[in-house]
């Protein structure tokens, strides 16, 4: 499958050595970007009550642009979650994955390469180096995620009590009923949110797409309060997609204009997204043969495969060099 993209990815060094201004000094910089551009539509399946909210107490909403008030899940509600499960990935066949999550930090004496992996290439990232910080800008841009219905039809609520063991409100310290009385908003499980997911300027390799598909995974914990309830979504790959150059379809909010008001089942708006998308697309794998590629991928990792686990390594060897030739001037 992934030869027909081979065209839109980064096929060659991620850094390219340049020629100082007074034509004798040369330095280290990221490949330059030329035209290419992925897109993977994704449907996000809610089937368990999530949530995703910022500081209000509804479900964080936005009104569209054709005045539809729809759920909105801002980038990082996801890519946080999947940023952490390729860190998974690495530390299984020992080829990244070193530091924690947001917890990258290199001391004076530590290999780049011990702070920075295929995950950072993927995802980016940002490290402190004695007073300096050392960022890498993420080769895939995550959108929102929006709802296919309104927001009316997509979130559901419960009344919560928090009564003591006796089953009263009675708080017999304070001597007064108890004010722990609230209501909690939920996405409501079969709600389904559009997703789109992009890497433009030829900045991503092979590998890395490989990687991304695995961090998708099939299935995950998602929402700030509900991540560590078990699996809540479910995600569904309509098709990938590519281009030399960028193409407005590759945006959710011009997307949902495109789908039919009615359309509410996976594979309904699974079909939708690829009608309007292959239009816009010179080259595209729909979603059986992208979906097979990563069901693929899946169990190739589960079964410890031979082949990817030295492709993993290959790139885990060539990445690491890359950064510590990158950021080597930072530490001199």
């Amino acid at each position: 499958m992934t030869d027909k993209f081979n065209a839109y990815l980064n096929d060659g060094d991620l850094v390219e050595e340049v020629v100082a201004a007074n034509g004798k000094d040369t330095y280290v910089m990221p490949a330059r970007r030329n035209a290419g551009h992925i897109a993977i539509a994704l449907i996000r399946e809610i089937v368990a009550p999530t949530v995703f909210r910022n500081a209000e107490e509804e479900i964080t909403d936005i009104e569209d642009r054709d005045g539809v008030r729809r759920v909105r899940a801002t980038p990082s509600k996801f890519k946080f979650g999947e940023r952490g499960r390729g860190l998974q990935v690495l530390r299984a066949w020992n080829v990244g994955g070193r530091l924690p999550q947001n917890r990258t930090a290199v001391g004076d004496r530590m290999p780049i390469r011990h702070a920075f992996d295929l995950n950072t290439v993927v995802f980016g990232d940002s490290a402190k180096s004695g007073s300096r910080v050392l960022p890498v800008k993420a080769s895939v841009q995550y959108s929102d995620a929006l709802s296919t219905v309104p927001y009316r039809d997509a979130v559901g609520e419960s009344f919560h009590n928090r009564g003591d063991e006796t089953g009263t409100l009675w708080d017999a310290e304070k001597k007064e009923n108890t004010a722990n009385l609230f209501t909690r908003r939920f996405v409501r499980p079969g709600a389904l949110l559009v997703q789109i997911l992009t890497s433009n300027g030829r900045q991503l390799p092979l590998i890395g797409l490989d990687h991304l598909l695995l961090s998708l995974g099939l299935a995950g914990s998602y929402g700030g309060q509900t991540s560590v309830t078990g699996v809540n979504v479910r995600t569904h790959i309509a098709g990938i997609y590519a281009s030399r150059l960028e193409t407005p379809m590759s945006s959710p909010y011009e997307l949902l204009r495109k789908l039919a008001d009615t359309v509410d089942s996976v594979n309904d708006v699974v079909g939708a997204v690829e009608q309007a998308m292959e239009g816009c697309y010179s080259v595209h794998a729909g979603t059986d043969e992208a979906c097979a590629y990563q069901r693929q991928l899946v169990q190739a990792f589960e079964q410890d495969d031979a082949a990817l686990r030295r492709r993993y390594e290959e790139a885990a060897e060539r990445i690491g060099d890359m950064f510590e030739s990158y950021f080597k001037g930072t530490r001199e």
